[in-house]
């Protein structure tokens, strides 16, 4: 039932209701008949024993059974509800019965007569039916006692027949009543079935759904109230879609933005590696080699010495000035590719912090990587060992490097202080945007970036990049900038 619809359920509620009270209305209409009928048999049954109770005291006084019996053969055949009449003595003995002599089951063949009720009346249930008996006296019961007996046969086919007629009209009327229910329903629910439909409508998207207005009515106000509102959904909904439209535009911007930045940044930091590479260290070689050349023409051990110790702090500073060429922009990255770069960039991390472990794992084919893949790995990882060595009091650090024929994973791992959430907002205001500028980078190359940490657990880092170049990811070169979010 409840998986049926509110129009099925309406009729149903009607006629159902109207066949129940049609049942009751019926059955008490046929229980006042029946009452009726019964009172009326009794009344007849009365009124017939009173004048037998006269008119038969003469015959009885003469002993003419031959009068008497004609008198009560009449007095059936005149009466076809009358079933016996039986006349007795006034010991109760049967004097005359129009059964002959034997009674029908359920009879009493003696009866004793109860005065009080003036004209006795009692029901018997025989093997002929129900009996209605009225027992009167015969000259106040000296000359004996008359009882007529009144079948309910003709009472109750009359019952029937009023029951047929009256089951016939409570159809009819459930009929009737289905048939204007049916109509009423479908004027009713219709406009109900057409919001259901607009709010239908509404749920798959199509905010234009207009409902008519069949009546001034509730259910009109209501379904003029659900165009109102499906209008203004529909304006919302374009607002909101040119809303997003320009949101997309200027996320398309910002991208833009974020790419050239990057460029910028990796082209500067180029052109300062290579003036670093092909001019600043040229020049210290020169230097090198007129500082030895001087050496062999000084006279004094003191002053040989001397510029011994200027070649010394000449030479420290042009192997500063290649490891920092290096950093802005590693040339084995491109000639040797990337896990090699990596190899070559933890060497002196290893030889600086020989009480950290550092263990470097990979695994795949990296021969297909794209150059903005690489750039944005390789400083993924120069930058978290960096922030873990200076940060972090790490004991270990785990760098895993995998490649499938689609995704490029990166995690680096480290049991250092790690840091709250807390933590990492007062950096970000503080404009130390290393997570930031890590996300970003992950992001414009259509990767994802994952952290995992917390105070003293340790810090997790995870980056996926796709392998084949996206459309924002393949004029990204570089940037550097990415710094400790707590530092």
């Amino acid at each position: 039932m409840d998986n049926k619809g509110i129009y099925f359920k309406f009729n149903v509620l009607i006629v159902g209701t109207i066949f129940f009270c049609g049942l009751i209305m019926g059955g008490m209409l046929l229980s006042s008949i029946s009452r009726y009928m019964e009172d009326g048999l009794i009344a007849s049954g009365q009124e017939l024993a009173s004048s037998l109770s006269v008119t038969v005291g003469n015959d009885i006084l003469f002993d003419d059974r031959f009068a008497l019996w004609e008198r009560l053969s009449k007095t059936m055949e005149t009466n076809d509800q009358v079933r016996y009449i039986i006349v007795t003595y006034p010991n109760g003995e049967l004097m005359l019965s129009t059964f002959g002599s034997s009674l029908p089951e359920g009879l009493t063949a003696v009866r004793e007569y109860d005065g009080s009720k003036g004209i006795d009346s009692i029901l018997y249930a025989s093997s002929e039916g129900r009996i209605r008996e009225i027992m009167a006296p015969i000259d106040d019961g000296m000359m004996g006692y008359i009882r007529v007996g009144m079948s309910e046969k003709k009472m109750n086919y009359i019952l029937q027949e009023r029951s047929m007629e009256t089951g016939v009209a409570v159809l009819f009327l459930c009929v009737f009543s289905a048939f204007m229910a049916s109509r009423y329903a479908w004027n009713f629910l219709r406009p109900i079935s057409k919001l259901a439909y607009g709010v239908k409508q509404l749920e798959k998207g199509n905010y234009g759904v207009k409902v008519p207005v069949y009546s001034n009515d509730e259910v009109g106000k209501l379904a003029e109230t659900f165009n109102s509102m499906s209008n203004r959904i529909k304006e919302n909904t374009e607002e909101n879609n040119h809303l997003l439209a320009e949101l997309r535009l200027k996320e398309q911007d910002r991208i833009w933005l974020i790419n050239q930045l990057f460029n910028a940044r990796e082209d500067e930091q180029q052109r300062i590696s290579r003036e670093l590479h092909d001019e600043s260290s040229q020049s210290m070689a020169s230097i090198l080699t007129y500082l030895r050349i001087l050496h062999d023409r000084l006279d004094t051990d003191e002053q040989r010495e001397m510029l011994f110790e200027i070649r010394e702090l000449t030479a420290a500073t042009l192997g500063g000035i290649r490891q920092l060429a290096v950093n802005l922009h590693p040339p084995l990255l491109d000639d040797l590719g990337l896990v090699v770069a990596i190899e070559k960039y933890l060497d002196p991390v290893k030889r600086l912090n020989p009480d950290i472990e550092v263990n470097f794992t990979h695994g795949g084919d990296f021969s297909s990587l794209s150059k903005p893949v690489s750039l944005v790995c390789y400083r993924t990882i120069q930058e978290t060992v960096t922030n873990s060595l200076k940060h972090g009091s790490p004991t270990k650090i785990d760098i895993e490097l995998e490649s499938d024929e689609v995704m490029l994973t990166l995690r680096v791992q480290d049991n250092g202080k790690g840091f709250s959430e807390m933590e990492a907002e007062e950096a970000r205001m503080n404009r130390h945007l290393g997570l930031v500028s890590m996300k970003e980078r992950v992001q414009l190359l259509n990767g994802r970036f994952n952290i995992k940490t917390g105070v003293n657990q340790g810090t997790e880092i995870t980056i996926e990049l796709p392998i084949v170049d996206t459309d924002e990811g393949e004029n990204i070169k570089d940037g550097q900038g990415i710094e400790n979010p707590v530092g």
